[in-house]
């Protein structure tokens, strides 16, 4: 084995080591995947306005608005409570009746 073949094994392992302590030197991320950062969180007058909604729209009184008493939610109101959540797969499937 010659002087330069040598060099040229040292030089490879010594790369391969700088590039997996790169690697490594990135670090963890601040928050686990699916754990903080970047999730959506619900504005914070969010029950406020739940509550009104109810108290204003739910006709039979059973805690929960239909898909009528939903329709009958006036412009105004649909603009207090934002525009509808979405899962990470987008939006459900509409189930016809």
């Amino acid at each position: 084995m010659s002087f330069s073949s040598v060099i040229i094994i040292s030089m490879k392992y010594l790369l391969l080591i700088l590039l997996t302590l790169a690697v490594n030197a990135q670090g963890k991320p601040e928050h686990p995947p699916g754990q903080g950062g970047n999730r959506r969180k619900p504005p914070e007058f969010s029950k406020e306005i739940h509550e009104e909604m109810l108290k204003k729209y739910d006709l039979n009184k059973d805690g929960k608005l239909d898909r009528e008493e939903r329709s009958k939610i006036s412009s105004e109101d649909k603009k207090k409570i934002g525009p509808p959540r979405r899962g990470p797969k987008g939006p459900p499937p509409h189930k016809k009746d």
